[in-house]
């Protein structure tokens, strides 16, 4: 048989069998395959008998007693047919619809019951496969012809057909060859292709994707095809051409199981096989009226509301001639309260408004998403119907509507493959430059490696000067093929041409040049290195991807980063006894203590201080150094002994060198298969740059490619600035001939770097991850990729381009917006900052509050006109008729301060800085000056680590004083508070828990006899069956992102319809969820621990969000300041340090106000706050402003100034106290 035909077969476990009971031990590797399978009663175990010398492939049924999933046991009845150290190749959970045969027949000996089951056990044993050398060979094909279903025979055929003569049904054996791959073989979980399945492990599931993929299923005979030597069955679920492994008879005493059970979700399918065949016939179709059909002589008469008369007129007194701009008409989007405005073309208009005023719901979610449905709707008719399904935005009219790009500041991106260099297409600009001019060099011994044509070589040559000897020497050859001295050059430039091109056809395409008798210099025309005798393809900007498996670095597959145990992580709380938690690794050492087993990770601990007499009481930091070692690295061999009884009487002695926590991690790790592993050991390992290519990602021959001196990994870590200037020097420095090839390379490459210094972010590293952006970051790096792209007549929407950046940049920034319009584009503009709303050529002011109470048009007109506008609050900010102000109080000779000396994270050189206990503290400079680094990683971590009891304050700081004033420490940041649309700021907050209990306790609830639970839209219990609690469904479509429209069950409400039939106050729980934080607060009067936090949410200013809305619908700001109101909400002791970034994003001026009243409240408690800011209105009114600068990057990280606001304006090096200054003036 051809080696084609057989199969990798290995074992995944093995039988163990104690006094009556007999278990399956799942290799380690696979015991996650073993998830829900306890849900079934039975399984089919495929198994072979290792004392039988030919290794026989066999089947049978087990009842199931208990799994181990975590260990991975399965434990079953003793059972004849199982041996000690059988092999175990595949569990499959025992489906009825699978496995019962409903009317079966058998041979007249087989229909016995208990007398015969020794001779069926006799049968059932001949009926095997050997497996030779692990592998599993075929006895045929599974064929397909025309509907009709063949078990094709290789051989043997007469042997089956007497061996299967009289049973009415078979088990057929066969190989999903489709999933024969490691990548499906490894994996031991999935999404089964059930109904409400969740995921559960491959043994629990008749997936194709398994370590073995072999298949099990029972047919029925249909005939016996002697003459083609194959067997006709009922319908297979299985391809053409699939191979067939083996077929045994269908024998119901032992293959049929009454009492049997499955999971829930397969619980409504049939107990009995179908073995029908197809109907292949060809009768006439028949076509049945539906049940909607039928239900319609019973229903209501259908009043229909469209007007048929001019269906088909295509609105045309809609057409659209002379608009001077987007018409909108009735948009009632959200909040809005059927508001008209008009966008005026090739302008900049700026909507503006306070916080949940209405300002996206007619950017983003009126005009924008009716301009991205258009342009789906246009794309195909055939899926017509399919985007249809995209909800229209509510609004009666949109005219005039241009193609539409939206530029916000979310950062969806969480693969670590893309960068700053791959979002912007730098990368590839520098991938074709290096690829065009760049020099390689051989990966194994470093030479260069630069083809060229003979002429080049001929060229090159007569550019020697006049007189200069040259002797031309084929390679490999010792003496020279041609002497010539340059001295008539014209006459004799045929000839050197026909002795190279001589002299490179004896050398295979290499020659030596001896200059003057002297240096020896190799010229070549070929992609070789002539030195090693190594061999390169030609180089292409593919050689320079860490996304082509080809060319990244094979050991870290083009992450540049390696994961692996990191020894400081493994005692995380030193202050704590190793007894009382010191180490996660070890955990409660005490409970181990008290109840030990043979856990030798354990037992080694205290055998270890048994035999150095250490005392483990004391706290981690205050034991003997030699201890603490070998703890951590092991015993270096030398052997202790742990002895153990437990009240259970299971007693033993384990005498055996210390492994060690570290080598322990480490031994874990490496036999987990990398990626299970490093989930098992995360919270101790730690990210360093990969030891093959030192963190540049590539492979050898990409990185060994330069440009005048500089490769190519080294241009990509370059910050934009850098990159910039080099780009610049190479225009001086190129050859005539290299920057003639290159020009419009470098052309293109400069004027996108020029617009990315412009909007200021001149110091982001190429290489750094997009993740890592801030939204303000990130929505500018679009735009001006936008800008380069040369497009026009376009509308362009952005969402507060502004945030994130210094206001000394913003004058640059609104350079590129009007640049933008310039294009013949039209601009949208959501933004709360003054400068940017002073340079709008138009302004809608929307409002005049948030939520049911904002959603109108206040003013709208030319920033002159909004300023004038006495119903507009935002022209009262612009006129300056109202200002942002707290009152101060620091009183800075009596208060204490927090100090850090000397720190250097990141680009921070060394600084010195002091903080002011309670007090407002302001962290100001221009993008990328060290703000973060200063406040995150130095501050709190220096601060969280002395709370904490860490000796070792911090990496990144040689000194911290004064965190005695400070007992608590809280960070809020921007990041989302979930993941998942099922997040929202009421399962956040902890309101929802408290919503529920108040369902729960109603007369009805109790009545019916609901749990809490049940008002859970995550809880099976609770939620719609269809969409599961998601309130809409997914319907995926090839080569474009998920469609996902509402659930048309529950029309979006998420819950089962008799759960929403509870109510409390007239109304359910939906109801509730749909209300926004002010009504909700109306709506709780008579709950204070609800109150208490939705006041909180209010006083942040997020009356206007709803309760129930989707965490991935929140920016970063809403996400932050839903962060800060839960923190509030708790009992604080008066010596917190909050630590904010960037709070007033998304904020209008009375909303900053708001928040700035806030915070005073906080300070004045005795607490301290440090605020990262560029909000003048913020900075004004802090207490103490540390700013950082002067630049961006390399040029950032010093202290330009400390102080009051007053003193920080008199530094006339301090961009931020300059503008303090001119605000003021």
């Amino acid at each position: 048989m051809d080696n084609k035909n057989y199969y990798d077969f290995f074992p995944i476990g093995r039988v163990e069998i104690e006094d009556n009971k007999s278990k399956i031990v799942i290799n380690k590797e696979y015991a996650k395959g073993l998830k829900f399978l306890s849900l079934f009663s039975h399984a089919i175990i495929i198994y072979s008998q290792k004392q039988k010398s030919n290794n026989p492939f066999s089947h049978n049924i087990i009842k199931i007693i208990s799994i181990d999933e975590k260990a991975g046991i399965v434990s079953f009845n003793k059972s004849p047919y199982f041996l000690e150290g059988d092999f175990i190749y595949d569990i499959k959970p025992y489906f009825p619809c699978e496995d019962r045969v409903k009317d079966c027949s058998v041979p007249e000996i087989e229909q016995g019951k208990d007398r015969q089951i020794d001779k069926i056990k006799v049968k059932k044993e001949d009926e095997r496969l050997l497996v030779p050398n692990g592998k599993v060979s075929s006895i045929g094909n599974i064929r397909k012809i025309k509907g009709e279903f063949f078990l094709q025979l290789y051989n043997n055929t007469e042997m089956y057909f007497e061996r299967l003569s009289g049973y009415s049904h078979i088990r057929i054996f066969w190989w999903f060859n489709g999933f024969d791959k490691n990548k499906y073989r490894r994996i031991t979980e999935g999404q089964p292709p059930y109904e409400n399945a969740p995921r559960t492990g491959v043994f629990a599931s008749r997936s194709p994707v398994r370590p073995n993929p072999i298949a099990l299923t029972t047919a029925r005979i249909i005939n016996f095809d002697k003459k083609l030597g194959r067997i006709k069955v009922s319908n297979l679920d299985c391809f053409d051409n699939t191979p067939l492994i083996e077929i045994f008879p269908y024998i119901p005493a032992i293959d049929q199981i009454w009492d049997f059970k499955v999971p829930e979700w397969l619980s409504h399918w049939p107990q009995w096989l179908d073995d029908s065949i197809m109907d292949i016939s060809g009768d006439e179709i028949s076509l049945k009226p539906s049940s909607l059909e039928t239900i319609k002589k019973y229903l209501k008469s259908d009043d229909k509301t469209i007007n048929r008369e001019n269906f088909f007129n295509y609105n045309k007194d809609k057409k659209v001639q002379h608009i001077k701009g987007i018409v909108v008409k009735g948009a009632r989007q959200n909040n809005l309260k059927n508001i008209d405005v008009t966008i005026p073309y090739n302008k900049i208009t700026v909507i503006t408004g306070v916080s949940g005023s209405g300002k996206s719901s007619l950017a983003f979610d009126t005009i924008f998403a009716e301009s991205q449905r258009r342009f789906m709707n246009s794309l195909s008719t055939a899926d017509y119907s399919l985007w249809e399904q995209m909800e229209k935005p509510d609004v009666h009219m949109i005219c005039g509507l241009p193609p539409s790009i939206s530029i916000s500041q979310k950062n969806i991106s969480r693969n670590p493959r893309s960068t700053v260099g791959t979002l912007t297409d730098i990368y590839d600009f520098l991938r074709t430059l290096f690829a065009s001019i760049g020099v390689r060099h051989c990966p194994n011994c470093g030479n260069a490696i630069i083809p060229l044509s003979a002429e080049e070589i001929v060229q090159i040559l007569l550019k020697l000067t006049s007189n200069t000897d040259i002797e031309i020497t084929p390679f490999h050859l010792n003496s020279p093929s041609y002497e010539y001295v340059l001295s008539e050059r014209d006459s004799k430039e045929d000839d050197l041409l026909l002795y190279v091109k001589k002299s490179l056809e004896i050398g295979k395409g290499a020659i030596y040049v001896r200059i003057n008798n002297k240096e020896r210099i190799l010229f070549q025309t070929t992609q070789m290195c002539y030195h090693c005798n190594h061999i390169l393809f030609e180089l292409t900007p593919s050689t320079f991807s860490f996304n082509n498996p080809e060319s990244m670095c094979p050991v870290c597959n083009g992450l540049g980063v390696k994961m692996d145990i990191d020894p400081n992580l493994i005692v995380s709380r030193p202050h704590l006894s190793i007894l009382d938690g010191a180490s996660n690794f070890w955990k409660d050492l005490r409970k181990f203590r008290n109840k030990p087993n043979a856990n030798w990770m354990k037992g080694e601990v205290l055998a270890l201080a048994y035999e150095m007499k250490v005392d483990l009481e004391k706290p981690w930091n205050q034991l003997p150094k030699d201890f603490q070692r070998q703890v951590i690295w092991g015993s270096d061999g030398k052997e202790v002994t742990f002895t153990y009884e437990n009240s259970n009487g299971r007693s033993g002695k384990i005498t055996r060198p210390v492994e060690g926590a570290y080598n322990s991690l480490k031994r874990i790790f490496s036999e987990n298969n990398g990626k299970s592993g490093e989930r098992i050991v995360s919270e101790f390992i730690s990210e360093s740059a990969c030891d093959c290519c030192h963190g540049e990602r590539l492979s050898k021959e990409g990185r060994m490619v330069e440009i005048l001196g500089t490769r190519f990994p080294q241009a990509a870590s370059m910050t934009i600035s850098e990159l910039n200037k080099w780009v610049e020097e190479l225009t001086n420095i190129l050859s005539d001939s290299k920057l003639a090839i290159a020009s419009s390379i470098l052309k293109e490459l400069h004027k996108r770097l020029q617009g990315y210094i412009k909007v200021g972010v001149s110091y982001v590293t190429l290489h750094r991850a997009v993740p890592t952006l801030s939204g303000g970051e990130l929505q500018r790096l679009k735009l001006i990729k936008q800008l380069s792209s040369g497009i026009t007549n376009m509308l362009y929407v952005l969402d507060e381009p502004s945030t994130g950046l210094h206001p000394k940049d913003h004058e640059k920034l609104i350079n590129i917006i009007k640049e933008l319009r310039d294009y013949g584009n039209t601009v949208i503009v959501v933004e709360h900052h003054i400068d940017t709303m002073l340079m709008a050529d138009y302004i809608i002011d929307i409002g005049p509050k948030a939520g049911a109470d904002g959603g109108r048009i206040v003013a709208e007109g030319t920033p002159l006109q909004i300023m004038k506008n006495h119903n507009s609050e935002t022209g009262k900010y612009l006129s300056r008729e109202k200002r942002v102000i707290i009152e101060k109080s620091m009183i800075f000779d009596k208060c204490n301060w927090i100090k850090l000396n000397g720190a250097t994270c990141n680009n921070l050189k060394n600084v010195d800085i002091s903080f002011p206990v309670g007090g407002i503290t302001c962290v100001t400079g221009v993008s990328g000056s060290g703000k973060s680094s200063l406040v995150s990683k130095v501050l709190y971590s220096a601060i969280e680590n002395r709370i904490n009891g860490k000796k070792d304050i911090s990496r990144y700081c040689n000194t911290l004083s004064g965190d005695e004033y400070i007992n608590k420490i809280i960070h809020v940041n921007q990041s989302p508070i979930g993941r998942t649309s099922r997040s929202n700021p009421a399962t956040y907050t902890g309101v929802m828990d408290e919503i529920r209990n108040i369902f729960a306790f109603t007369e009805e609830s109790k009545r019916r006899g609901y749990k809490v639970s049940q008002f859970s839209f995550n809880s099976k219990e609770g939620q719609c069956e269809v969409c599961h609690g998601e309130g809409r469904v997914c319907t995926p479509v090839s080569f474009m992102p998920d469609i996902w429209t509402q659930c048309p069950v529950c029309n979006g409400k998420r819950y089962k319809k008799d759960i929403l039939q509870v109510k409390y106050k007239d109304k359910n729980i939906y109801n509730v969820l749909q209300m926004n934080v002010a009504e909700a607060l109306n709506f709780f009067t008579d709950t204070p621990k609800i109150t208490q936090i939705l006041n909180i949410l209010c006083q942040v200013g997020l009356g206007y969000i709803k309760l129930g809305q989707s965490a991935l619908s929140l920016s970063g700001g809403e996400a932050q300041r839903i962060k800060l109101a839960k923190e509030l909400s708790k009992n604080s002791s008066g010596k917190t340090l909050y630590i904010l970034d960037e709070p007033t994003t998304g904020l209008h001026f009375s909303d900053t106000q708001n928040l700035l009243i806030l915070i005073e409240k906080i300070r004045n408690a005795g607490n301290s706050i440090v605020i990262i800011e560029h909000n003048l209105d913020v900075i004004k009114n802090s207490d103490w402003i540390i700013d950082l600068g002067p630049e961006g990057g390399d040029k950032g990280g010093y202290v330009i100034a400390q102080g009051t606001p007053e003193e920080v304006a008199k530094v006339k090096e301090s961009y931020t106290g300059n503008l303090l200054k001119s605000v003021w003036n």
